[in-house]
């Protein structure tokens, strides 16, 4: 990893009433092997849980002073140990009206990438264990618990800065104390959550209608390498780039030249961006049809519908032909035993 800054410091309450305390590294971490481990497992972890929200700083200032202090750090204004010590200050302060004990640690890490440099922000707590020493003998430890941290932001820092995007800063929010979580979205300076979800079934309908264009075969492997294309970047943590899953589609799809499907979005749906972030389960839902209750589970591929199964909303059923031959063994087996 092209680590450029890491630090660490402590914010805790221990008893209700108390008053949030502090404890601030005197200085950065000096990189080396263990700490890269640590951002990798940080990051990592990141890009695999839910929970997470897309948009961008408010524009209010003086309510959410991080960016202002962000740009001077990045302008080399302001060090990037000052920057992180007036952050917890800011934290704390957001803290104020917090009801919840507490005792973490906020890590601030700054990378450089090829693809453009990034602020992350994760909340971590240490959790306890035991272990057997030399001679045998039952220990306790502390550890961080790299994995189980419930709130954690990320900030695309040239995105934000060249102005390119309005989804720069990604916030994750996972189940937690509503009190410390919206302190700490307070304190990122959070606003304009996008509607992911509603993105994604708009253009997954753009897919539905460009696939009325190809042959039966083509527009199966379209639907399929759109599914493909879109978990993997959202695995990765990306956004869906238009002009690339185009580019992707036309080798996948020999028949077709590699514009066609970004022209054709650009033409019939001129309101979709150029990218977005990808809704999963939407993608999933878009090739697999699922459902269950109390006492039945179902899945199938979604272009089944109207073949080997059909679906009578008047009656509400669902009607199967050629069952896999396991479930149909299993039914005839139960059949016969219940008899």
């Amino acid at each position: 990893m092209a680590i450029n800054s890491i630090v660490a410091h402590r914010i805790y309450r221990h008893s209700p009433g108390d008053a949030f305390a502090l404890q601030l590294a005197s200085a950065a971490f000096a990189i080396n092997g263990k700490l890269e481990e640590l951002a990798y497992e940080l990051k990592t972890q990141f890009i695999r849980k839910g929970g997470k929200s897309y948009g961008r700083f408010s524009d209010e200032l003086g309510e959410f002073p991080l960016p202002s202090w962000l740009r001077d750090c990045r302008a080399e204004r302001l060090s990037f140990l000052s920057f992180s010590h007036q952050a917890m200050r800011q934290f704390q302060q957001a803290l104020e009206n917090a009801e919840s004990l507490l005792d973490a640690y906020l890590i601030f890490v700054e990378e450089k990438l090829e693809v453009g440099d990034t602020l992350s922000v994760y909340m971590v707590e240490h959790q306890g264990g035991l272990y057997l020493d030399g001679e045998l003998a039952l220990g306790e430890s502390l550890f961080l618990d790299t994995s189980g941290f419930t709130l954690a932001a990320k900030i695309q820092l040239n995105d934000w800065e060249n102005q390119d995007s309005t989804t720069y800063l990604t916030l994750m929010r996972a189940r937690g104390d509503k009190d410390i979580a919206e302190a700490f979205s307070h304190f990122i300076a959070f606003t304009d959550k996008q509607d992911i979800k509603q993105e994604t079934a708009v253009f997954l309908q753009v897919v539905d209608e460009f696939s009325t264009t190809l042959d039966e075969t083509a527009a199966k492997l379209t639907r399929s390498k759109v599914v493909d294309y879109c978990l993997e970047q959202n695995k990765a943590g990306k956004t869906v780039t238009i002009a690339d899953l185009s580019t992707s589609l036309a080798e996948e799809v020999k028949s077709y030249e590699p514009e066609r499907f970004a022209r054709y979005v650009e033409t019939t749906k001129p309101e979709i961006k150029p990218e977005f972030i990808p809704h999963a389960g939407q993608i999933r839902s878009y090739v697999r049809i699922s459902g269950r209750n109390d006492s039945l589970s179902m899945s199938f591929a979604s272009d089944c519908l109207g073949r080997e199964i059909e679906y009578d909303p008047e009656q509400d059923t669902l009607t199967i032909r050629n069952l896999p031959p396991a479930l149909k063994a299993r039914l005839i087996k139960h059949l016969k035993e219940s008899k």
